[in-house]
């Protein structure tokens, strides 16, 4: 009953009076028994209460979250870090973000065989709980081109899906977007009934299943001019599993795309087996960072630590975040040289990446 009646409260100071409000009222009153009554409201955490979950495909939940006065907002496109504890264990996951215009936003989850934390939340979490998070980060967000061509492939069409909901729903942007977006199986399709009403709004949807016979064409050198004869004139967002972006990117390359208009997002990132890399004995490589100017001289002693570190290490001001290879915070574009290790196309994610020439240029 108490519980219930927090929650009811909760969402009412959140909606009605409003996030400054209730910051202004819990940082005068902050007190220890105020913090024992509700520590959703009356803390220095960021946290969210669970208002609804949605069975959204097979394996495939959203999560409504309305989050406290500590939400500082978000860009359609980003995504939180969830942090959760599971039998005294602390995990951090993170998901992109919907944003709902009640000021709450949603998560989408697809349960893995094995995923301690997406088990949980599809198996455990409930309305009305509260989840710990992080604020809003990631650089996957709209940039003002006029054209966008979405590729996606599983879950990774949320952070598109988030994109694709806010320019529709605002009224000022004239944006001409198509999407392609491939799933498994008919049973896997997310965001099923969005996908239909986008169609109804202009957008090219193209829906292809990987596994299942007679489904629409998948994207290959073969067909990619018959289902965008205009790609090069798009700015492409891609998001889905290493392998399929990999092979879009191979693709995109082999038709003389403009890797610079490519702008990337993966949910994870396995650091490859770097092999034999350029030896920094031989010569005293240089890294030019030409946006800012800026350009750094090598030593053996350098040999083995990423861009971000040799940046740091060499007074570079350069932005970073979660130092991952996950965020894009670091990304950069490669002009000239060779890096090994977290490249996509030509960006360049300096937190897990390496020197691997005697010259590499960087520029934003």
């Amino acid at each position: 009953m108490l519980n219930h009646l927090r929650q009811h409260t909760n969402r009412w100071l959140m909606q009605t009076v409003g996030h400054d409000w209730v910051d202004y009222i819990a940082s005068n009153t902050m007190t220890v028994l105020n913090r024992r009554l509700n520590d959703f409201i009356w803390t220095y955490e960021l946290k969210a209460q669970v208002i609804a979950i949605t069975e959204e495909a097979d394996q495939v939940k959203t999560m409504t979250l309305m989050p406290n006065q500590r939400w500082q907002g978000m860009q359609a496109g980003q995504y939180i870090q969830l942090k959760v504890l599971i039998d005294g264990v602390a995990y951090q996951r993170a998901y992109s973000l919907s944003p709902l215009e009640n000021g709450c936003f949603t998560i989408t989850v697809k349960q893995h065989a094995g995923g301690r934390v997406s088990t949980w939340l599809h198996e455990q979490l409930t309305v009305g709980m509260e989840l710990r998070l992080e604020a809003a980060q990631g650089q996957f967000c709209y940039q003002q081109q006029e054209k966008i061509l979405f590729i996606s492939a599983g879950s990774g069409i949320t952070p598109c899906y988030s994109i694709i909901q806010s320019l529709l729903a605002d009224t000022r942007a004239k944006v001409d977007i198509a999407l392609y977006a491939q799933f498994s199986q008919t049973k896997d399709v997310i965001y099923r009934q969005s996908l239909q009403q986008w169609r109804a709004q202009g957008v090219q949807v193209h829906v292809a299943l990987s596994q299942q016979t007679g489904s629409d064409h998948l994207l290959t050198a073969d067909n990619l001019l018959q289902l965008y004869p205009d790609f090069r004139q798009r700015d492409i967002y891609l998001c889905g599993p290493a392998g399929f972006m990999d092979n879009i990117i191979t693709l995109l390359q082999m038709y003389g795309y403009d890797m610079t208009r490519l702008h990337c997002e993966r949910f994870n990132f396995a650091a490859p087996n770097l092999g034999e890399q350029f030896d920094f004995s031989q010569c005293q490589p240089i890294v030019d960072f030409k946006h800012l100017h800026q350009r750094i001289s090598l030593s053996p002693e350098d040999q083995g630590q990423t861009l971000l570190a040799l940046a740091h290490k060499y007074g570079v001001l350069v932005e970073s975040g979660c130092e991952r290879g996950m965020c894009g915070s670091c990304k950069l574009t490669l002009k000239e040289g060779k890096v090994s290790g977290n490249q996509l196309g030509k960006a360049v994610y300096l937190c897990t990446s390496y020197p691997d020439s005697a010259h590499v240029v960087l520029d934003a």
